[in-house]
């Protein structure tokens, strides 16, 4: 790699880090020297343990324990990336989604990066650095709203938060 582009040193949380973009994102940063912990609800065989927690970023519960894995393999985080996200509920409009399909797009396309910011981003700083990323979607602007409606609505909350925190 260049030595323009350079995280050696730096510690880094990939949240959703075993598949697709997530996957990508952690083994760029590791070529550009980061030491990077990953999280999802299940280990992929060819994912070295040291750089996985397992949990379910859905609830409080498993932030808390990928918050405490950061403190304790890492010793800390200088970068966070919020990969996690998708959507389930079902199409149909506004009038199909029930208060469930919405807290479920709400719980994960949203609550994790707020709850892991809460908990990790006041020890970046006090250190008076670190990075913050929240990846979002298209969907925040143009949704599809026979489709993606709670799907969109949980990203532009993402994005409005995201805007806030900075």
């Amino acid at each position: 790699m260049n030595a323009f582009l350079s995280l050696h040193g730096k510690r880094a949380l990939v949240t959703s880090g075993t598949r697709g973009a997530g996957a990508a994102t952690v083994r760029l940063f590791r070529e550009l020297g980061a030491q990077v912990l990953t999280s999802a609800r299940s280990k992929p065989e060819d994912m070295p343990d040291e750089e996985f927690v397992a949990a379910d970023l859905t609830t409080a519960e498993g932030c808390v324990s990928v918050a405490q894995a950061v403190r304790e393999r890492l010793g800390g985080v200088d970068i966070i990336v919020h990969m996690l996200g998708g959507a389930s509920a079902p199409a149909g409009g506004f009038e199909a989604l029930s208060d469930d399909e919405w807290r479920t797009e709400l719980d994960l396309n949203l609550f994790p990066a707020v709850r892991l910011d809460r908990l990790l981003a006041p020890d970046m700083v006090a250190a008076g650095s670190g990075v913050i990323i929240h990846v979002s979607s298209i969907q925040r602007l143009m949704p599809l709203p026979d489709a993606t409606t709670a799907y969109a609505a949980a990203k532009a909350a993402l994005s409005t938060y995201s805007k806030c925190l900075s």
